[in-house]
């Protein structure tokens, strides 16, 4: 009897020890799961800000020289 609740407390140990590690892993993925969703985010916005600005830049030095009212549209 004594060997057997030996045995349950060593696998009990482990068993808790192993949870551990298990709740570091959730913790760990979640925290890269945000930081890479937010990076995303980020980038996608500004990627999108410097494309308007750039088109912007280029429409408006293409089109400023004086012509007969006829715009090129850059695209």
């Amino acid at each position: 009897m004594i060997k057997i609740m030996k045995t349950w407390k060593i696998f009990n140990f482990k068993m808790k020890h192993l949870g551990m590690k298990g709740q570091s892993l959730v913790e760990f993925v979640l925290l890269l799961a945000a930081i890479a969703s937010i990076s995303f985010l980020f980038v996608t916005a500004t990627n999108r800000y410097i494309a308007r600005y750039w088109k912007y830049s280029v429409n408006l030095i293409v089109n400023d020289h004086p012509t007969d009212g006829k715009k090129i549209e850059f695209k």
